[in-house]
């Protein structure tokens, strides 16, 4: 009798093997799940009004239909409690097998306490100065969340965290519960990539300002943007978002004044297997990681880039890199007062920063290139004219007053630039496709007292040309 229940357990164990076998001949090598919780809270009845969100559970479900594009079931929550949150929890991580891939998304208030970051669920209890155990104990925190995706051995793990606002328990006085700003400096887990949607000490705006009509935050709206772009793997994908974002939030106003923001997103990659791609596969590229690794280039795509025209240069100039862009200078004013004035400014994150030209005279003929990696077509044109840093300063020196673009396909454009504190949109329609662009100072704006020109911010809104 125990041998016929064995060899009847045996024949069940080869046919299911059999089964599984077949199945695996039928689908793709990269066909493990991709499984993603998303969760957005902006309503917490214990908080004061003044605390309340606009976009989070918007921002959830905007990031949920993008995520379902690229192939992921979706446990979705919107103004959970804290069980609430432990429940979609469990039933996203009872989805995960090893191997799987993974996504989590959170918008919604944290809290950093000794150096944990929080998630904050919606029905928080009202607390006094100091009570930080009691927050603890009502929130989710960030390492706990981690770790049973680790527990689950996924193969690689996405976790995007817009959870950088103003901390919701500060008081006028005492003791404020956790950092008064931002979130803490995560430790980087291992098969972890996670994306912040501000850095160490900022805050991320909800929107933009009082008249901000958009249906998502500042970070989200971004993020999603670049989520489904099938050429970015997880690092470019966060540069991408973390250039894009600085560059809208210095855009922040209040009551039609202008109010820029710093809000510089952060990430940590401790992802191992290559380049990670989360868009759907072209029919050319191999599975890794749970995602997709790019092969090399096509030969077309190698002959067309041999045909790059050189862009302009000069001895003396001085550059540096952002992203996929390299920036170029034609001269720079010489550090002083503590401050330096090179081609960083001109894509940091700070309004208090500028490039100013070092030639003598006004400026005029002084000149920027930015340079891509590949073609690329160019949408619009962010600046910010003069040194931003105070109305002081920016009165004081030359503001640029005629702007000339030059393209690597010979096209150019001519801009006539406002003198005033804000940020402006140079829009090109048609879009232009190009390597590089030379930006040229062809007029000024004097300043009361120095003839140094100045710009405080110069980004580039573009796509890859296919």
């Amino acid at each position: 009798m125990t041998g016929t229940r064995y060899f009847n357990r045996l024949a069940r164990n080869v046919a299911a093997l059999a089964t599984a076998c077949m199945a695996g001949l039928a689908t793709p090598a990269w066909a493990e799940k991709r499984v993603a919780l998303v969760i957005g809270n902006d309503l917490y009845p214990n908080l004061p009004a003044d605390r309340q969100l606009k976009k989070a559970a918007n921002d959830a479900t905007t990031v949920a239909d993008a995520l379902r594009s690229l192939g992921f079931d979706i446990v979705l929550g919107t103004n959970l409690g804290r069980q609430g949150m432990i429940d979609r929890l469990a039933d996203f991580t009872s989805r995960l097998e090893p191997g799987d891939t993974a996504a989590v998304f959170y918008a919604g208030h944290g809290v950093a306490i000794a150096g944990v970051n929080y998630l904050v669920p919606s029905d928080v209890p009202t607390v006094n100065e100091g009570a930080e155990a009691r927050v603890r104990g009502a929130s989710i925190a960030e390492p706990d969340v981690i770790a049973e995706l680790q527990a689950k051995a996924v193969r690689v793990a996405f976790v995007v965290i817009d959870a950088c606002r103003d901390n919701p328990f500060p008081r006028a006085a005492g003791r404020s519960i956790g950092n008064t700003r931002g979130l803490a400096d995560a430790r980087p887990a291992r098969g972890i990539f996670t994306l912040y949607s501000a850095g160490i000490g900022q805050t991320a705006l909800d929107q933009l300002g009082s008249n901000d009509t958009a249906h998502n935050s500042v970070f989200t709206r971004i993020f999603v943007e670049q989520l489904k772009r099938p050429e970015l793997h997880l690092g470019d994908l966060a540069v991408e978002v973390r250039e894009r974002v600085a560059a809208l939030a210095l855009t922040a106003s209040d009551g039609g004044q202008p109010v820029p923001h710093e809000q510089t997103p952060a990430y940590y990659d401790q992802t191992l297997g290559g380049r990670i791609y989360l868009a759907a596969p072209l029919s050319s590229e191999r599975p890794m990681a749970g995602m997709l690794v790019k092969p090399p280039a096509r030969p077309a795509v190698a002959e067309r880039a041999t045909m790059r025209p050189p862009r302009p240069s000069a001895a003396g100039e001085s550059c540096a890199r952002s992203g996929f862009e390299t920036y170029c200078v034609s001269s720079m004013l010489k550090p002083q007062f503590g401050n330096s004035y090179g081609a960083v400014n001109l894509f940091d994150a700070s309004t208090g920063t500028a490039w100013v030209e070092g030639a003598s005279g006004n400026g005029i003929g002084e000149w920027i290139t930015i340079e891509f990696e590949t073609l690329r077509r160019v949408k619009s044109i962010h600046v910010q004219n003069g040194y931003q840093k105070s109305p002081d300063i920016f009165a004081k020196n030359n503001r640029v007053r005629q702007l000339r673009v030059l393209f690597s396909g010979g096209e150019s454009r001519t801009f006539i630039l406002n003198d005033e504190l804000s940020a402006q949109l140079l829009t090109l329609r048609p879009p232009v496709a190009t390597y590089w662009l030379q930006f040229i100072i062809d007029d000024v704006w004097a300043g009361n007292k120095y003839t140094d020109t100045a710009i405080t911010k110069l980004l580039v809104n573009s796509d890859p040309v296919q």
